[in-house]
């Protein structure tokens, strides 16, 4: 490897060791070259048009999450996950990020490591908290998601869980104009007739809301085997 070769790749490495980048990204002249020479010899790996990984030691996906500079937060029931002490395990990965050509880069990548990715696109910067070096979605909006996506049992194991934490009035109110996917019932009437049931199987009034009914019988036995699991496992 020529000098001028070895320098850029010292530079390179100390700003993007172990994270994929953005060839427009790197500052210094003639990137594109060198970048391209280094995936030649090993020393980087060409992921997509523009973009490289350059290589790191990684044991899974979320050390890869940890290092990798780009602005991604971990969602919906992955995010779940970190609230509800991995209730139920996924091996999908679900993400939100803001640049598309970031998102395409990083599901081509996943896929040659073999690690199953769901990314979705957002026009805003999605809230989060940093927690295990990770941006991770709060609680309130990964209980919100899980339940638009009829993930109910990863949704209220992470409400039960965090029941000390999360308010329920905020939560509905969020909630209310929200749909379950593909109906036309709102998360909030699934979200307070959820809350019900863990009242009326803990014997407890943990939340304060009214008694409703689900009028729907396949969502109405969805939920009530979702949270009867919950229960009897949390």
């Amino acid at each position: 490897m020529s000098e001028y070769l070895n320098d850029f790749n010292k530079r390179l490495r100390k700003d993007w060791r172990g994270s994929l980048v953005k060839v427009k990204n790197v500052k210094a002249p003639n990137a594109r070259e060198y970048m391209h020479n280094l995936a030649r010899v090993g020393n980087i790996e060409h992921v997509s048009h523009g973009w490289y990984w350059v290589t790191d030691e990684v044991e899974n996906f979320y050390d890869f999450l940890r290092i990798d500079k780009n602005f991604k937060v971990v969602s919906v029931q992955s995010a779940a996950s970190f609230w509800n002490n991995d209730f139920i395990h996924r091996d999908v990965h679900s993400l939100k990020v803001k640049d598309k050509s970031y998102a395409k880069a990083l599901k081509i990548f996943a896929d040659k490591k073999g690690w199953k990715v769901e990314i979705k696109i957002v026009k805003e910067e999605p809230a989060y908290v940093e927690r295990y070096g990770l941006k991770i979605e709060p609680v309130s909006d990964s209980i919100i998601d899980c339940l638009q996506l009829w993930a109910f049992a990863d949704a209220f194991s992470a409400l039960y869980l965090n029941r000390t934490k999360v308010r329920l009035e905020v939560l509905s109110k969020k909630a209310y104009w929200m749909r379950l996917s593909k109906t036309q019932i709102r998360v909030r009437q699934i979200l307070e007739y959820g809350s019900m049931k863990i009242n009326d199987l803990t014997e407890k009034r943990i939340f304060n809301v009214k008694r409703i009914y689900i009028e729907d019988d396949f969502i109405r036995n969805e939920l009530d085997e979702a949270i009867e699991k919950v229960i009897a496992l949390a």
